[in-house]
């Protein structure tokens, strides 16, 4: 599950949560993430921030698993980052919602990196 108890909560619902304590994540344009979710079995928990002219999703992996990590296109957030998450609930638009369901948990970062490989 994605979820900390240092958390900050906004007005919105909306969760400032720090990377590098149970997870560590993985920012992604949209067109390249949804095609490397096509490509993995069981992915974990992915996030959606519509606020961009291109979509960026949040796919979270085990904490400190992108410390090496060098994957074009793509940006590794763990420790002294944060993400904003959006509320447990909300699994579609408007604003940051969950594509697939924060209780989905982690995807396996080999997995991730395997599957963004192939889609470049």
């Amino acid at each position: 599950m994605i979820s900390d108890a240092a958390d900050m909560l906004t007005a919105a619902g909306l969760r400032l949560a720090p990377a590098g304590v149970e997870w560590d994540a993985v920012k992604v344009e949209r067109h390249l993430g949804v095609r490397a979710i096509e490509l993995i079995a069981q992915p974990g928990a992915v996030a959606v921030d519509p606020a961009r002219h291109e979509p960026m999703l949040y796919f979270f992996v085990p904490a400190g698993s992108t410390a090496l990590w060098d994957v074009p296109q793509t940006t590794a957030l763990g420790a002294d980052a944060h993400v904003v998450l959006p509320p447990d609930h909300k699994e579609g638009p408007p604003g940051l919602y969950w594509l697939i369901p924060h209780q989905h948990g982690l995807t396996p970062t080999d997995v991730l990196r395997h599957a963004l490989e192939a889609t470049q």
